[in-house]
């Protein structure tokens, strides 16, 4: 993983955790805690509020602080259309609904050429279920 991939991740990590701990994050990242340091350090230059306590851990401090909405790969938004297409065959009507507007923001902001990919994709996958298949 490339630094610049590795900082995003660390943003991700300290959003999604109250703390972590230096060596939770080298651990994780298969880094040197020393690495870790100079990744804060950028994050902080950048203008990230990272808050670190001696002896418990970093977090983000709680001034809301988000990252920018996430640009997928080609390959990252056809697997989750295709996970999105394999929840709405198998839930209820609710989850279904929650599926297809999920799955509308996430095309909505792809590039044509991959939208396109995605609706071809959604023509053409089809989820076989139990009710299908019919009784033995």
């Amino acid at each position: 993983m490339n630094r610049t991939d590795r900082l995003l991740a660390i943003v991700m990590l300290l959003q999604s955790r109250r703390v972590i701990t230096a060596a939770q994050l080298a651990e994780h990242f298969s880094i040197a805690e020393r690495t870790v340091y100079r990744d804060l350090v950028a994050l902080a230059e950048a203008g990230v509020p990272v808050v670190g306590e001696a002896g418990v851990g970093y977090s983000l401090s709680k001034s809301n602080y988000h990252l920018p909405p996430v640009m997928f790969s080609p390959h990252e938004a056809l697997a989750l259309v295709t996970g999105g297409l394999l929840s709405e065959s198998m839930t209820d009507a609710a989850m279904r609904e929650a599926t297809r507007s999920a799955m509308g923001k996430v095309i909505a902001v792809l590039p044509s050429d991959l939208q396109d990919r995605i609706e071809r994709l959604g023509k053409t996958m089809r989820v076989q279920t139990h009710s299908d298949l019919g009784s033995y």
